[in-house]
């Protein structure tokens, strides 16, 4: 079977979690005898096709790698702009047709817009989301009429990380063996988790009432780290926050945390990083909104907070405060983990739609 994937972000792009996800999915896809060719707007990666970033020339350049590829199935990711060349392929000379959406609307589309994506959605043999949250957000929102739905969950994969890594971040960034540390990954990147990483901050301030030892370890860098370290400084606590901005391994900063805090106003699907720290076995507090609640069942394997600062407060305390309580919602999170979240699982969801 040959797949074509069209997607905006690719390998070495600042896609964030849109990137992770189709990386680790056509890596799958591959080990599992898929011929997949990826073509891309931004990124690095000699062994598939990058198209031009103008919108326009993009379409007409992925058109033309169509048929050069001639696939059976075209998986494109969410943009117009990604969809047309799949549907204009597909009118023409016949395939399979996928489309996943990854992200939530910040604002309603407008009517134009809202029209040419409804043509293109129509086109599609089957529409799938991150989350059911996701789902419904984009009807909700976009008011869009979806035909044939699927819920293509991510997979996470954790590695073992040497005790040795963890002492070298620790000394990179000053991190004393004797800290509470609360670590948070990818919050900086849109509006919605840039703000829900200020109430997290917010919550840190107090929390060093009780612990002075705490630090926030903020993971990877985006659009809106230098407004959320400025907030760090406006609440006088940079010296209990640590941005280190990207790092090679994440993984680094989730195996040595005694809490993993995930504290968006919104989430589009679910978070990479929220089953990264889960497959690791961490207890979490996060807030209840978006997909979340498709990984986390509050009390049973993490702990669900509305986005204020006294509840992340009170989450957060309550774990430091009951250690077993905390490693029995840790052992319970890597056990969903691995019954629901995996990416071979995701995989042979695809395969299935790639070929009904």
């Amino acid at each position: 079977m040959r797949v074509a994937f069209i997607t905006s972000y690719w390998k070495n792009s600042d896609g964030g979690g849109i990137k992770t996800y189709l990386v680790n999915l056509v890596s799958t896809l591959t080990d599992r005898s898929v011929d997949v060719r990826v073509i891309f707007r931004k990124g690095r990666d000699q062994d598939n096709f990058q198209g031009y970033e103008n919108k326009l020339a993009f379409i007409v350049s992925s058109y033309r790698h169509l048929l050069d590829y001639r696939p059976d199935a075209i998986h494109t990711q969410g943009d117009w702009y990604c969809l047309l060349p799949g549907v204009l392929y597909k009118r023409i000379h016949g395939c399979r047709l996928i489309n996943t959406f990854h992200t939530e609307p910040e604002v309603p589309i407008g009517r134009l817009e809202k029209g040419i994506m409804q043509y293109l959605l129509n086109a599609c043999d089957h529409v799938t989301f991150v989350s059911l949250g996701l789902q419904k957000r984009i009807v909700e929102i976009d008011g869009l009429t979806i035909p044939s739905t699927a819920i293509t969950y991510a997979g996470v994969n954790v590695g073992e990380v040497p005790d040795g890594d963890v002492k070298q971040f620790m000394d990179d960034f000053g991190i004393d063996e004797r800290s509470i540390t609360v670590t948070t990954i990818g919050m900086t990147a849109l509006p919605y988790k840039a703000q829900g990483l200020k109430l997290l901050i917010e919550a840190i301030r107090i929390l060093r009432t009780t612990y002075p030892n705490i630090t926030l370890i903020v993971v990877r860098e985006g659009e809106y780290s230098n407004e959320v370290k400025a907030f760090a400084q406006e609440m006088k606590v940079e010296e209990n926050v640590i941005f280190t901005g990207n790092i090679d391994n994440p993984l680094v900063p989730l195996k040595m945390c005694d809490v993993y805090a995930h504290t968006p106003l919104g989430e589009g699907g679910v978070s990479l990083a929220l089953l990264e720290a889960m497959g690791m076995g961490k207890s979490i507090v996060a807030t209840s909104v978006g997909g979340i609640p498709e990984a986390i069942t509050d009390e049973e394997n993490g702990l669900l907070v509305e986005p204020e600062v006294q509840q992340i407060v009170e989450g957060i305390a309550l774990l430091l405060q009951n250690r077993d309580y905390s490693e029995q919602l840790g052992r319970s999170a890597k056990q969903t983990v691995e019954e629901k979240f995996t990416w071979t699982n995701s995989a042979k969801v695809f395969e299935s739609l790639y070929i009904s």
